[in-house]
């Protein structure tokens, strides 16, 4: 694509009269399109002009790339053409709390790379570095991102722009449940046993102490029906009657950079007859 920008080198483009577009390339859905091309004087006895003399053209945004209608004017001219584009694998980064996420990305470029020209972004949100994201880190050549122990704040969409080639990247962060269950509903038959396992996706992992177990609304689970594993991922309870049916809620408390957080999940244990019953009453 054609410079947005005046190449700031003294024949960069290989020419005394280097040429750039100097609007921004149109979308798509604009179609075909007026615009101006400037053409830039070096610096003669410490005399610049970046755009002494102007083309009218036409632009088409293509999809993969764009067409222009050339007017050239000026002799010893040439334009300026950039061959860049980012890509950032993979489009979607998942992370445990606490652990380090990281967007990197890739450029590819026949125009010497300034990074100072990359912009990155969180949608909605800042401008990166900011201060209320002082756990993120941007590389001197900007195409990474570190996100150290990440939590909350730092899921969502962030942004790599390039104005002078209107490159533009968007990288999704998701975090995993602190707490996952395994299964959402357990349904078992009267007098049967059951189990119930949870993942805990923080790091570090959380110790026994970290993690309870409670049926809802607030009932402590301290009858022999119920036993917890060491590591308390997995409550099982023997003998279910209609008693120990209901909702029952693992939580864990942890910290993230000297932050407190408290994740729960929820399951649901039925008997199978009142699975019928239930089917029944829709009939």
């Amino acid at each position: 694509m054609m410079a947005e920008a005046p190449p700031l080198e003294q024949y960069s483009c290989g020419t005394l009269h280097p040429a750039y577009i100097n609007q921004a390339h149109p979308s798509v859905s604009d179609g075909v399109v007026p615009r101006e091309v400037c053409y830039k004087e070096d610096e003669v006895d410490g005399i610049y002009q970046a755009c002494y003399a102007v083309e009218d053209i036409r632009v088409k945004n293509c999809g993969e790339f764009y067409a222009y209608q050339l007017n050239p004017i000026v002799q010893d001219g040439a334009y300026c053409v950039y061959n860049r584009k980012t890509s950032c694998e993979p489009k979607v980064v998942h992370a445990k709390y606490g652990e380090l996420a990281v967007i990197n990305c890739t450029l590819n470029s026949e125009k010497d790379f300034d990074s100072d020209e990359v912009s990155w972004t969180k949608l909605n949100s800042v401008t990166l570095p900011d201060e209320s994201l002082s756990n993120v880190a941007i590389s001197d050549d900007s195409l990474l991102v570190n996100i150290a122990d990440i939590a909350d704040q730092n899921a969502g969409v962030y942004a790599l722009y390039i104005p002078s080639t209107a490159t533009s990247e968007l990288v999704e962060v998701i975090l995993y449940n602190a707490v996952e269950a395994s299964q959402k509903y357990y349904t078992v038959e009267q007098g049967g046993d059951v189990e119930i396992e949870v993942e805990f996706n923080v790091v570090p992992a959380p110790s026994p102490t970290q993690i309870s177990w409670k049926k809802l609304p607030n009932k402590n689970l301290n009858s022999a029906k119920y036993t917890l594993s060491d590591s308390k991922n997995m409550l099982a309870i023997s003998g279910v009657s209609a008693t120990e049916t209901g909702t029952y809620r693992c939580s864990i408390e942890f910290t993230v950079d000297g932050v407190s957080f408290t994740k729960h999940s929820d399951v649901i244990v039925q008997l199978e007859e009142e699975e019928e019953e239930e089917a029944g009453q829709k009939i």
